[in-house]
C-alpha cells in the first residue's frame, strides 16, 4: 500500500496545531457504483471549536491527475443535500470531470455528519419506517430518540462550521487556493464559503443555485409546481402526448385528491427484500415520486404515463417508484439536513401558504417546525441570509426546468456577483454541469475563469419526446 504523508503547520483561529496527514491509495465509490481510484485520509478537527474536548475525523480523498504539468488550484467538489457524501457520490458523476482532472487533482470531503465524517445517521427498522410514512405525525419522537442515541452535538452540524472545517483541510494540503464546484445545497457551501474566506478561493461554479437569502425548503412546492406546470405544457404541444394524455395537470390533481381521501391499500414488491407487502398509499409517497420524476429529462418523460396509470386505478408504478426513491434517499443520505434546516432556515420562514391544491400537504412546513422543537440545533446569526456580495468569477448554471433550484434563483444570487455569468440549459432539469457539453464549458471556465465562454455547443439541447407507453414515445 503506497502511504503519503503530509506534515504541516497550519495557524487556525488562533489555535497553533501540527497536523499529519496520511493519504493512501484507495478505491472510493459504493456498491452501486463503479470505483474511482483515490488517495484518502482523515482530518481532524474540534466538533465545537469553543470548547474542543471532542474530536471527530473528516474523510477526505484526492483524485489525482497523472499531468506532468500539474495546475497548483485543485478543483473541490461540494456535495448536496444536504446530507450527501462527496466521496462516496463521485463517481457517479467522474466522467464530467476527465477533462478538469486532465490539469488538476480533484478533492473530495465528507461535510461533518454525511458519509464518513461523524455521520449523523437515524436507522429505523422497516416496521418503524412504514408507521413513519403512514403518519408522519410520529416523526417527531423518534428524531428525539434517535438525537438521544447520536454520538454527536447536533448544534454544531452546520453550514458555518463545515466552511471552517474546508478551510482546515485546504491549509493541512497546503493548497494556497482552490476552484469550488457546487451542486445543489453545495451551492449554499460555495457561497458561504465566498462570504467567510474569499482569499482562499480562485473561481466558483454553482450548479442549481440555492440563494442564501432562499430558505430551504419554503419555495419547494412552488418551484415544483411551476416546473411541473411548464413540463405538462410541453406534453400539450407535443401532438402524440396531448392525444395519449391529455390534461396531465388535472389528472395529477385528481390522483392526489382521490389518494388523500380513500387512503387506498396495495400489494407491493419490497425491493430489499423481494417479498410483498401490503401498504397503504399516501399522498406524501406519490408527492415524492412526482417530484424525483420532475427532476431529470429521462425521467420527466415518463410522469404523463404514470400519472395516467394511477389516474386509472394501477398505482402500483408510481407507489412502488415513491417506495424505491424514499428508501434510497434514506440509505444515501443524513440527518445533518435537520440540523442545517433547523439552524439556517426555519427561523427564517415567512408565513407560508399554499395553493387550493397542493402536492406536499398544508402542514409540510409545520411539520419542519415540529421536528426542530426536539431536535438540538443552533440558530444562525441573520447575517447568513443576507446576499454574497463578491467580485470573485462566478458561473452560474440552470436547467430550464429545474424543479427545485429555479434559474430565477442564479438570477437572485447573481444580483450581488459583479464577475458573474449564467448559463440556462434548455429542457433540462436539476443539475446541469454533467450533461451534453457542459463539462467542456466548466473545464473553459476552470482554466481561464476571466475569459469569454463558448458556449454555442449549448444549441444541442432541446426537449426531449414524452413515453405514451412502456415501451417509448410515438414517433
Amino acid at each position: 500500500m503506497k502511504i503519503k504523508t503530509l506534515l504541516v503547520g497550519i495557524t487556525l483561529f488562533s489555535v497553533q496545531s501540527l497536523q499529519a496527514i496520511e493519504l493512501e491509495e484507495c478505491r472510493i465509490g459504493t456498491e452501486y457504483t463503479a470505483k474511482v481510484k483515490a488517495e484518502c485520509g482523515k482530518v481532524t478537527v474540534a466538533e465545537n471549536r469553543s470548547n474542543p474536548s471532542r474530536m471527530i475525523d473528516l474523510n477526505v480523498a484526492i483524485v489525482r491527475t497523472v499531468s506532468k504539468n500539474k495546475q497548483l488550484d485543485p478543483v473541490i467538489m461540494l456535495a448536496g443535500g444536504p446530507g450527501q457524501s462527496a466521496v462516496e457520490s463521485f463517481p457517479q458523476m467522474y466522467p464530467a470531470f476527465r477533462k478538469i482532472l486532465k490539469d488538476r487533482d480533484v478533492v473530495l470531503v465528507d461535510q461533518r455528519g454525511t458519509g464518513r465524517s461523524n455521520p449523523l445517521k437515524c436507522e429505523f427498522d422497516e416496521e418503524t419506517q412504514k408507521h413513519l410514512n403512514e403518519n408522519p405525525n410520529l416523526i417527531p419522537q423518534e428524531l428525539q430518540n434517535c438525537a438521544n442515541k447520536l454520538d454527536a452535538d447536533t448544534r454544531f452540524y452546520t453550514t458555518p462550521e463545515s466552511i471552517k472545517d474546508l478551510e482546515e483541510v485546504r491549509k493541512a494540503l497546503a493548497i494556497e487556493k482552490w476552484n469550488l464546484l457546487g451542486i445543489s445545497y453545495g451551492t449554499r457551501k460555495a457561497l458561504t464559503y465566498m462570504k467567510m474566506f474569499p482569499e482562499s478561493i480562485r473561481s466558483v461554479i454553482l450548479d442549481g443555485v440555492m440563494p442564501q437569502q432562499e430558505a430551504m425548503p419554503q419555495s419547494h412546492e412552488k418551484n415544483l409546481v411551476n416546473a411541473l406546470r411548464k413540463q405538462f405544457e410541453l406534453c400539450k404541444n407535443q401532438p402524440t402526448c396531448n392525444e395519449a394524455f391529455g390534461d396531465v395537470e388535472q389528472q395529477m390533481w385528481q390522483v392526489l385528491d382521490d389518494i388523500e381521501e380513500n387512503q387506498p391499500k396495495i400489494r407491493l414488491q419490497n425491493f430489499m427484500t423481494g417479498e410483498y407487502d401490503e401498504i397503504t398509499v399516501n399522498k406524501q409517497m406519490v408527492a415524492i415520486a412526482i417530484r424525483m420524476f420532475a427532476y431529470t429529462p429521462d425521467s420527466m418523460r415518463l410522469l404523463p404515463l404514470i400519472i395516467a396509470k394511477a389516474n386509472h386505478g394501477q398505482l402500483e408504478t408510481i407507489a412502488s417508484q415513491g417506495n424505491l426513491i424514499g428508501s434510497l434517499l434514506s440509505e444515501n443520505m443524513s440527518n445533518v439536513e435537520i440540523s442545517i434546516i433547523c439552524a439556517e432556515d426555519a427561523p427564517f420562514y415567512d408565513e407560508y401558504n399554499v395553493e387550493s391544491h397542493n402536492l406536499f400537504g398544508e402542514d409540510s412546513i409545520d411539520q419542519i417546525k415540529r421536528n426542530c422543537e426536539v431536535w438540538p440545533h443552533s440558530t444562525v446569526d441573520a447575517d447568513f441570509k443576507e446576499p454574497v456580495v463578491s467580485d470573485l468569477p462566478v458561473l452560474l448554471l440552470s436547467g430550464e426546468l429545474d424543479p427545485v433550484t429555479p434559474p430565477e434563483f442564479a438570477e437572485l444570487a447573481m444580483q450581488t456577483l459583479s464577475n458573474s455569468q449564467h448559463l440556462v440549459a434548455k429542457g433540462q432539469g436539476h443539475n446541469v454541469f454533467p450533461k451534453g457539453c457542459m463539462p467542456d464549458i466548466i473545464t473553459q471556465f476552470i482554466n481561464n475563469p476571466e475569459d469569454e465562454l463558448d458556449t454555442k455547443c449549448m444549441s444541442d439541447f432541446d426537449y426531449e419526446p414524452f413515453f405514451i407507453n412502456m415501451m417509448g414515445p410515438k414517433q
